[in-house]
């Protein structure tokens, strides 16, 4: 039987794929637009909220922040 322990925590991982075109993308921004590079990492982070199923904090930016990509 296992325990019952509601304290079991996950270490968090961060991996990055060199060759994904969103990497390219984001190292693009770096170097020629850090306002984009912003809306990027807010996306991404929002985005990893989601797919953990937490919530985010301002679902109205993460819209507008996928419309200003899209553009």
């Amino acid at each position: 039987m296992m325990p019952n322990n509601s304290n079991v925590q996950a270490d968090k991982i961060l991996e990055i794929n060199t060759n994904h075109e969103m990497f390219t993308a984001i190292k693009r921004s770096y170097s020629d637009d850090k306002d984009k590079l912003k809306v990027y990492a807010n996306l991404l982070y929002n985005q990893a909220l989601l797919i953990e199923g937490l919530p985010i904090e301002d679902p109205v930016q993460f819209a507008n922040d996928v419309c200003c990509l899209m553009k």
